[in-house]
């Protein structure tokens, strides 16, 4: 019985590192993405994760050893953090699109391609909120 107990422990506890590994890796990928979009070029990763950080109030360092890959675990808050500001950065693509769309639609010809495309964006801005709403 008492192996059993044990097994029983070992397996919670290596689940629960699996949760927390896979976190931190969840949260290197936001973070990676936001970086690559936020940077102008060559030579801007550090302001870009700056502004990253002072955008989204989020720590420098934090940012940093996340996208290096050397952060061992997070926190929850952490994460959640780092996920909202994912989810606020994918808002503001998706908004951008959206004004793209308006502008394109106004500039050309009406055509279902554009009106498809703006029926889409709103779906996934849609999406977004609701996400946004879950997060809190």
């Amino acid at each position: 019985m008492s192996k059993d107990l044990v097994q029983a422990a070992t397996n919670k506890k290596q689940e629960e590192q699996g949760q927390k590994s896979m976190s931190t890796a969840i949260a290197a990928e936001y973070v990676r993405k936001m970086v690559e979009r936020e940077t102008a070029g060559n030579g801007d990763v550090e302001n870009a994760i700056r502004r990253l950080a002072r955008r989204h109030n989020l720590s420098f360092w934090q940012i940093m050893h996340l996208r290096a890959g050397r952060a061992k675990a997070i926190t929850i808050d952490a994460f959640t953090s780092i996920r909202r500001a994912y989810i606020e950065h994918c808002e503001a693509e998706v908004q951008a699109l959206q004004e793209e769309i308006i502008k394109d639609r106004e500039r050309y010809e009406e055509s279902h391609d554009l009106r498809d495309l703006e029926i889409e964006a709103q779906a996934l801005a849609a999406r977004i909120q609701l996400a946004k709403k879950r997060i809190g």
